[in-house]
Formats: C-alpha cells, sequence, structure tokens
C-alpha cells in the first residue's frame, strides 16, 4: 500500500466481492500519489466509512447486497454535498448512467475497463471533474431523448415481463382491465414497441427491467 501523504489521493472502494476489491486496491495502489484507505462491502458499511475516513473519492460497485450503488452514492452525497463518487460497474444501460448521475455520482467505468482507464477515472473525478467514456454519454444522452414511464407504468410493465394477461394485472394493481389497456397502450407508444415482447425486450435493452 503506497503511504497515504498531503499529496496523495485518498481511495475508498466498495465491493461485496473480497477478490475485486483485492485486485482494484492493488491496482491502484501501485499508482503513485493513489492509496487506498478503506474498504466496504455493503451500503451500509460505505456509508458509515465514508463519514469516518471522508476520502477524496469512493469507487462503488453498481450493485451491492444490501442497498444499490445508487442509493448509497445518493445517500452519501445528501451527507456530503463534495462527495467525488466513481460507480465501477457491471450495469451498463442508459437507465443505470441516468440513475447514477441524478444520484450525484461524477463518474461511471465499465468493469470491463483497463487499469489505465480507471486509474484515469479516479484521479479525473479526485480532481473534481466529471468522467464519462464516450460510449456511456451516448447512452446518457439516448435517456435523454426517451420519454419516461410514470411509476404505475413501470408496475404494469413488470407485470407485462412476467407474462400476466391483463385481467391478472388488472386485479393484482386493482384496477379495470380498460385502465390495464391504456397503461399497455402508454407503455407501447413511450418505448416505440409494436406488441408487448418488444417492449419487454426494449425494457431490458434500456435497463428499465433487469434481466
Amino acid at each position: 500500500m503506497n503511504p497515504v501523504s498531503e499529496n496523495t489521493i485518498r481511495v475508498m472502494i466498495v465491493d461485496d466481492h473480497f477478490f475485486t476489491r483485492l485486485g482494484v486496491s492493488a491496482a491502484l495502489n501501485l499508482e503513485p500519489g493513489i492509496g487506498v484507505i478503506a474498504e466496504a462491502s455493503s451500503g451500509q458499511d460505505a456509508i458509515d466509512l465514508f463519514a469516518r475516513h471522508q476520502p477524496d473519492i469512493a469507487v462503488l460497485d453498481g450493485h451491492l447486497p444490501d442497498m444499490h450503488g445508487t442509493d448509497v452514492a445518493r445517500e452519501i452525497v445528501k451527507r456530503f454535498d463534495t462527495a467525488r463518487l466513481l460507480i465501477f460497474s457491471v450495469e451498463e444501460t442508459e437507465e443505470d448512467i441516468h440513475r447514477a448521475v441524478a444520484a450525484g455520482v461524477r463518474g461511471y467505468l465499465p468493469k470491463s475497463a483497463s487499469r489505465p482507464d480507471l486509474i484515469e477515472a479516479v484521479r479525473t473525478v479526485a480532481s473534481g471533474k466529471r468522467y464519462f467514456p464516450q460510449p456511456l454519454l451516448g447512452k446518457l444522452n439516448d435517456r435523454r431523448s426517451h420519454i419516461s414511464l410514470s411509476a404505475r407504468e413501470l408496475e404494469v410493465l413488470k407485470a407485462m415481463a412476467k407474462g400476466w394477461p391483463n385481467k391478472l394485472i388488472a386485479a393484482d394493481m386493482s384496477v379495470s382491465t380498460e385502465t390495464v389497456k391504456t397503461f399497455v397502450a402508454r407503455i407501447l407508444s413511450k418505448l416505440g414497441a409494436e406488441d408487448r415482447i418488444q417492449a419487454v425486450m426494449t425494457a431490458l435493452d434500456r435497463g428499465l427491467l433487469k434481466r
């Protein structure tokens, strides 16, 4: 581990997989001027350790056992509005990136990235700038051009993904089948889909639904 001096970028790593934390820590500690000062394996631990150590940057996994990475980020930013957070995740859909930005994250990097990319991302975000690789910026711009689904429409969409007919969805939501038909029509229109199957596939691609 690098000695932590006044000029060292102090990093906290958050990931529930031990060997991932070990690998990321080793990759960062090999770099002069960067030092890992804390590691967390859950969202709540991350929030507590961030408050205790107040690192220059936290590298967060997108999906943790107790909380989603964006929820962890939102809670940290709520308490420390100058927090510099980088999501390092296998989740790369436009919705994942959009939610991270909305939560206050300043950078987003796929776990398939190289060590030089990780170093660049950490240095960039720690300096107060934003870091989003061009392909992810493209997805984020795509997301901004799409019409959002309401909470009720998302509820119907999830039921559609389970293969539920309108009558079952209506009973589950305590609404009429005509209301469900209206929701379905709006969903198809917003997603640019011709039928329910295409709507579900589009939603999966965009990250509105998880596989």
